[in-house]
């Protein structure tokens, strides 16, 4: 610990040659301070490992498929770190094929009328490494069998799209009500949709292409139609717009641009109404409407602004129609071991929930 330093003063009175006293004077100064320790090491520098990270698939890939029309569709997989890729077909339907090219792989299939419905499918991409990774792809191929009122246009990589033939000439002939094929249950938005139904007793009764629909006729007095609806993935806790419109190729049955309808939000991810009614634009009698084809077009926006549009092509008649079953809801596979926690669930159905109520717009 240094000391303090020392001072020391002397001073001697004497005669000098001014006569003023002289002074001496001395310090002694503290040793420089010592410091002691031990010489540190350099920091070593740290050490970098690689992560290998597993392959990078996108999201749910769904697809509109109609019977007859190939499919040839990309799995949209690729390895963040580069590594090569082997791919594997663990779910399809029968007659699906995977194709590899080099690190590409390709989906191929062409549907046939017994392949109907929803399709689920999953490929395994697995990276060639020695600590491999893996990951899946999943995608829904919704297959549906398209009338003689429908155009279709499809793109095998990207899908179908079908649009009604104009009005004027008949083109769903005198057949029976096609059976409604099965819907996939798939999260939102990729189960984003609307239906509507015809059902007037029991259940919803989902219609589609050339489905007989009733026009209930009162003769002088007047006529109505009434309708069910139903959403999935839009905002209903808001009253939804509607504006749906329903005419033959002479004669408007009716035309209501801004209907306000509250949805009953169902714990099966459906919001639905039922029994909204619209009356038929006189004169009366309306015998014309017998028989005929109608173009019904509907649009739904909730809240947020999102939209849904729905046209359908349908045979009006005056007679009293039996109620159709509703078609069930498919699960994905590989959602099953979450919905097997829930016990004694029964199945879900696009018109199941509390219904019957003669609620009008």
């Amino acid at each position: 610990m240094p000391q303090p330093a020392t001072r020391t003063a002397s001073c001697t009175a004497g005669p000098t040659t001014r006569g003023t006293p002289s002074v001496t004077a001395s310090q002694t100064r503290p040793p420089s301070p010592t410091v002691t320790g031990r010489l540190l090491s350099p920091t070593p520098s740290p050490t970098v490992t690689a992560t290998n990270r597993p392959p990078a698939p996108s999201s749910l890939q769904v697809f509109r498929a109609f019977v007859d029309y190939p499919i040839d569709v990309v799995v949209p997989v690729s390895d963040p770190d580069g590594a090569p890729l082997l791919y594997e077909l663990v779910l399809g339907p029968p007659g699906l094929e995977l194709r590899t090219e080099g690190q590409n792989a390709r989906l191929v299939w062409v549907p046939k009328a017994e392949d109907v419905g929803p399709h689920f499918v999953r490929i395994e991409a697995t990276e060639q490494t020695k600590v491999a990774k893996s990951a899946h792809v999943d995608f829904v191929f919704d297959v549906q069998q398209a009338t003689a009122c429908e155009r279709v246009s499809c793109k095998p990589t990207e899908g179908c799209t079908a649009s009604l033939t104009p009005l004027g000439t008949d083109c769903c002939g005198d057949g029976p009500d096609m059976p409604p094929s099965p819907l996939a249950d798939l999260p939102c938005p990729e189960g984003r949709g609307l239906w509507v139904g015809r059902n007037l007793v029991e259940g919803f009764g989902v219609i589609g292409n050339c489905d007989r629909f009733r026009v209930i006729n009162f003769g002088q007095i007047g006529a109505t139609v009434r309708l069910n609806l139903a959403v999935r993935c839009l905002d209903t806790s808001e009253p939804l717009r509607l504006r749906v419109r329903m005419r033959t190729a002479q004669r408007e049955l009716f035309d209501a641009p801004r209907v306000v309808v509250r949805m009953h939000e169902a714990d099966d991810g459906f919001a639905r109404r039922f029994a909204l009614a619209f009356p038929v634009r006189g004169p009366g009698p309306f015998f014309e409407f017998e028989g005929a084809e109608a173009e019904l077009s509907l649009v739904v926006e909730d809240a947020r602004g999102q939209e849904l549009e729905k046209r359908l092509r349908l045979r009006l008649t005056f007679d009293e129609l039996p109620d159709l079953a509703d078609p069930p809801l498919v699960r994905p596979p590989w959602d099953s071991f979450r919905r097997r926690r829930v016990t004694g669930q029964k199945q879900s159905h696009v018109g199941s929930g509390t219904g019957g109520s003669q609620a009008t717009n």
